[in-house]
C-alpha cells in the first residue's frame, strides 16, 4: 500500500496502481466517504480523470485553497441516474439523452441543468457547500465515471449527502490522468489519497468530461470522448452539437 509518492503525515495514501476488484472499490467508496463525511477532502481515481472531492461547507473551501480556483467558478457534484433524474427539472427528451449516453453506450458526462431547490437530497448539505456548487439555480452533475465514482453517487443519494468538488490539480492545469501528476500541494493538502493507475479516458486535451447544458443541449465543455458522444448524438437524435473548437479553450464554464 504506497508508493514512491508521499502524503502528510495525518493522511491516508493508497495506491493501488490499477483498477482492483470490486470488493476493494467499494471499501475504498466507503473509506473515502467517511473522510468527507466527517469534514475530509478526499483525491479519488475516475474514469475521465483524478478528482477532489468533499461534503462539507469547510471541506469544499479547502479544495477551492488547494486548487487556487476562482470562487465564482462552481464545483461539480458526484451523480448517478436516481440523483440525475429526480433532483435536476429536465424534460423526456433531456432524459433520453442521458440515458442513450451514460447507459446505453456506457461513456460518463456531466451535465449542467436547473434543479429542485426544496428536495429532499439536498436537506443535509450545508449552505455554504451547496453556494459553491450551483449557479443561478443550476448544477453540474457527473454521472457514470466509473465503479468507484458510481459507488460513492449510490452512497451519496442513500444518506442524502452531496458530494463536491472538481478535477484534482491546480486550477488551469489542465486534468490528471496519474496520481503522480497531480500535483504535491493538493495531495498533501488533502486526508485521502487513493490511486487506481491510468485513468481509463486518458486524452491529449487534457480534459475530462463533456459537459452539456439542458434543455439547451450547448457543448459547455468538448472532453476527451467529445467526438463519440457526438456521433452517437447525431445518430440517435439528429443533432449535430457544436464541434470541438480547433483553437482556443475547451470549456466555457
Amino acid at each position: 500500500m504506497g508508493s514512491g509518492l508521499s502524503g502528510s503525515e495525518l493522511m491516508e495514501f493508497i495506491d493501488r496502481g490499477e483498477i482492483p476488484a470490486l470488493d476493494v472499490v467499494r471499501a475504498d467508496a466507503v473509506r473515502a466517504f467517511r473522510y468527507m463525511k466527517s469534514g475530509g477532502v478526499s483525491v479519488l481515481p475516475l474514469d475521465v480523470s483524478y478528482a477532489i472531492f468533499a461534503a462539507t461547507a469547510r471541506g469544499v473551501e479547502r479544495i477551492f485553497e488547494l486548487k487556487n480556483r476562482k470562487p465564482t467558478k462552481p464545483n461539480g457534484i458526484v451523480g448517478n441516474w436516481d440523483i440525475f433524474s429526480d433532483v435536476l427539472k429536465t424534460v423526456p427528451r433531456d432524459k433520453d439523452l442521458v440515458r442513450c449516453l451514460t447507459q446505453d453506450h456506457d461513456l460518463p458526462l456531466s451535465v449542467i441543468a436547473p434543479y429542485a431547490v426544496e428536495h429532499d437530497w439536498l436537506r443535509t448539505v450545508e449552505f455554504g457547500a451547496l453556494r459553491r456548487a450551483t449557479k443561478e439555480g443550476t448544477m453540474d452533475l457527473l454521472l457514470n465515471a466509473g465503479a468507484l465514482h458510481n459507488e460513492l453517487a449510490r452512497m451519496s443519494w442513500d444518506s442524502a449527502t452531496p458530494l463536491m468538488g472538481s478535477s484534482a490539480n491546480v486550477s488551469l492545469a489542465g486534468s490528471k490522468f496519474r496520481l503522480e501528476d497531480v500535483e504535491e500541494s493538493v495531495r498533501q493538502g488533502s486526508d485521502f489519497v487513493l490511486g487506481y493507475g491510468t485513468s481509463r479516458y486518458i486524452n491529449d486535451h487534457g480534459i475530462g468530461s463533456t459537459i452539456i447544458e439542458l434543455p439547451t443541449w450547448k457543448v459547455l465543455r468538448w472532453g476527451g470522448l467529445f467526438e463519440k458522444q457526438a456521433e452517437i448524438v447525431k445518430k440517435q437524435f439528429g443533432v449535430e452539437l457544436t464541434p470541438r473548437p480547433k483553437e482556443g479553450p475547451l470549456t466555457l464554464t
